[in-house]
């Protein structure tokens, strides 16, 4: 859809978007039958220019294809709420109603369940939409108890208390009003997404009232609270109830707004894709606000201080002499490359001229040795799961580093462990959010909606006989696995998870809108085709 069509395809298909769409119906033997026909007449049509019409997605993946078929290839997802420009009428209505309409910058989406015309779907009220130049896209909520319900629909009073029997007693307690610190959010940004200074909390940021965050301000949403007349779509008879969140599992929120609870009114959060959680049952989940360090200007070796009590020395005539100042654990020091040995005990030297142990360090050191595939400005992460570490390149250049969590059974077969894949991958997807195998936590809860979240596929499997001394059969493929943020803790430095590979949503923010495929505007998730060039991840011991 980015060149131009051929001018008997362009007139043909022109004639037909502004024809009656009676005369377009592909029956026949007329113009736009021979272009169903031809797939290759629909993959060059003119991309919708950013201010024509646009197309609402329905669902929470309403999908984009190659081709205006759901047998095509998909090349992406639109969420709930999200607009895309489309062409100003159906390109065919094979296989599909309401017709199938080219959307920007490629690809086709069925006008149906999934997606309307219909400006009026936004009048109605619906969740806000990812902010993308946030650590956090949403507001982040996790369950206080067991059995949280989400509703499919605005409950009534009678209802809310035939699935929540002690409502009463929940009623008569007091509004949590205790401060909260800072959060991923408030930690500026530069336009890359480098973090630029300490966490800043200020008046009218981020559910701040009258100086201060609480759960009642976080919640409150201020001016981004829906509308009381918004109710997720569902029929009025059908049980409200739809699911049960597990104690700490977490959603994203979209907005909130107010309910009678019969007794007193209820504020009810609005979940990313459309449904209701009581918010008197959810506590406000703001993040880490660490990060790893950008590389631009400092380049490599760098370290991170592994554990607390750390502090500086000064090394003359065979001593070591301790320092008062302590350096905080997971602090990024960037390096000389040098290093001295005394008394048995190696140190390494910082940029500023001190020196630290070794043995309080885990270490990134420079390159001299890259991966086959890394050419020009190839980019690449390279991940080790022996120092828990992840590096950003562009070619040979180290452009981020960071502490991440790798699968906490570290160097055992992926296959049949909690384990990340080793080897060279292709990042073949990226999602704004995407749920995440609650076995990432080790069952204890539920993931919805992780930010950042790139696929990684861990490629075919192997040949009979690899990896094997006597020939025999081939050991299982190693699993694909995913690179996303954590909003729910922020154990980076430490191998816990099942196959991921976790950070910090600031860093997982900043690694996700530099790697390559990018998402589209609008777009919620994008995939790369097979033979497109995207980033690689290499992970290593």
């Amino acid at each position: 859809m980015t060149t131009p069509p051929p001018r008997s395809a362009a007139l043909l298909l022109g004639l037909c978007l502004a024809a009656p769409l009676a005369g377009c119906k592909g029956k026949g033997g007329g113009p736009l039958a021979r272009a169903e026909r031809n797939d290759e007449a629909f993959a060059h049509l003119p991309v919708p220019p950013a201010d024509g019409p646009k197309l609402w997605a329905l669902e929470a993946g309403t999908p984009v294809y190659d081709r205006p078929s759901t047998d095509a290839r998909k090349l992406g997802e639109i969420r709930v709420g999200a607009a895309v420009s489309r062409s100003r009428a159906p390109v065919t209505r094979a296989g599909c109603d309401g017709g199938w309409f080219a959307v920007r910058p490629r690809g086709f989406v069925c006008a149906g369940p999934g997606a309307t015309l219909d400006p009026g779907f936004v009048a109605r009220g619906i969740p806000a939409l990812p902010d993308l130049a946030r650590p956090l896209p949403y507001r982040y909520a996790r369950a206080k108890s067991e059995n949280v319900p989400v509703y499919a629909r605005t409950p009534t009073p009678a209802e809310q208390l035939a699935v929540e029997p002690d409502l009463r007693k929940l009623q008569g307690r007091a509004e949590d009003r205790d401060a909260l610190g800072a959060a991923a959010n408030d930690v500026p940004l530069d336009a890359r997404g480098v973090p630029t200074g300490p966490p800043v909390l200020v008046a009218g940021g981020e559910g701040i009232e009258g100086g201060k965050r609480t759960a009642a301000s976080f919640f409150g949403f201020g001016a981004d609270a829906l509308a009381p007349s918004f109710a997720p779509a569902a029929p009025a008879a059908e049980g409200p109830k739809v699911a049960g969140l597990r104690k700490g599992s977490g959603v994203a929120l979209g907005g909130a707004l107010a309910v009678d609870g019969g007794a007193a009114e209820r504020r009810f959060g609005v979940t990313a894709d459309g449904r209701m959680v009581p918010l008197d049952r959810m506590r406000p989940t703001l993040g880490s606000t660490w990060h790893g360090i950008d590389l631009d200007k400092v380049g490599l070796p760098v370290a991170f201080v592994h554990k607390p009590g750390v502090t500086t020395f000064s090394l003359a005539k065979g001593k070591a002499i301790k320092h008062d100042d302590e350096i905080e654990r997971r602090a990024a020091v960037p390096l000389t490359g040098k290093f001295r040995t005394v008394e048995g005990v190696r140190y390494e030297e910082t940029r500023e001229g001190a020196w630290l142990k070794s043995q309080d360090l885990v270490v990134i050191v420079k390159r001299h040795k890259f991966p086959e595939f890394v050419h020009g400005q190839q980019k690449w992460l390279d991940v080790s799961i022996a120092s828990q570490t992840l590096t950003a390149y562009e070619g040979t250049k180290p452009v981020y580093a960071t502490l991440v969590s790798t699968g906490r059974d570290q160097l055992k077969d992926p296959a049949q462990s909690a384990s990340t894949a080793r080897g060279s991958f292709r990042v073949v997807g990226k999602h704004v959010t995407q749920g995440l195998d609650p076995r990432e936590v080790q069952g204890a809860f539920d993931v919805a909606d992780a930010p950042w979240v790139m696929d990684v596929d861990a490629g075919p499997a192997p040949a009979p006989g690899a990896g094997t001394t006597g020939g025999g059969e081939a050991p299982a493929p190693a699993p694909g696995f995913q690179l996303a943020g954590m909003y729910w803790g922020d154990g980076v430095g430490e191998a816990q998870t099942f196959h991921a590979v976790a950070m910090t949503p600031i860093d997982a923010h900043r690694l996700w809108g530099w790697a390559d495929p990018q998402v589209p505007e609008g777009w919620h998730a994008v995939y790369a085709a097979p033979d497109e060039a995207t980033t690689m991840v290499y992970v290593r011991p």
